[in-house]
């Protein structure tokens, strides 16, 4: 358990420095140097600027992920080689009980990546080798795989609906 809230402690961190980081260089601009952001924040302009270099340290987290029938979702083919695979913490158990991936353990893959706009801040419990649970940060086309698409109307959207109905289907309802 310690070593779970250390990790996460770890992760908060290195979010929060990012969330600095691109918040000074967001402000800056031909009207506010370095000098006007430390007024503004109360801190010295050696140490904005020192948030505003700061590297960006890459995190773990799962851009793909294969159901039980061997299907990958996500973007498989997204990184090539450095990866990891593990198991779902639990099997997984979306409100939405005619999600077509309800009850199944998924095999998730994931690397260390930079947080981007791909990068989601929602989770995916995986099961480390040591029997541990780690929470993995998860690109956005793992969550659209997970519970659907976030845009309608879209051919990836047809297809997760059709599958929801056919689990719907299978369920009775």
């Amino acid at each position: 358990m310690a070593n779970l809230l250390d990790d996460a402690l770890a992760n908060a961190r290195t979010a929060v420095a990012g969330i600095k980081r691109d918040t000074v260089n967001e402000m800056r601009g031909p009207r506010a140097g370095y000098s006007t952001i430390a007024d503004r924040l109360g801190l010295t302009k050696g140490r904005v600027q020192q948030i505003a270099n700061a590297p960006r340290r890459p995190l773990p987290a799962a851009y793909a992920f294969r159901d039980e029938n061997g299907t990958w979702y996500g973007e498989p083919e997204l990184v090539k080689g450095g990866n990891a695979e593990a198991p779902t913490y639990i099997a997984f158990d979306p409100a939405d009980k005619c999600n077509p991936l309800a009850g199944q353990v998924l095999t998730v893959r994931y690397a260390d990546m930079d947080y981007d706009d791909r990068v989601s801040l929602y989770t995916l419990p995986v099961r480390l080798r040591d029997g541990s649970q780690y929470n993995l940060r998860m690109t956005n086309a793992v969550m659209d795989a997970l519970f659907g698409p976030a845009q309608m109307g879209t051919p990836q959207s047809a297809e997760w609906e059709a599958r929801r109905a056919r689990r719907q289907k299978e369920l009775g309802e």
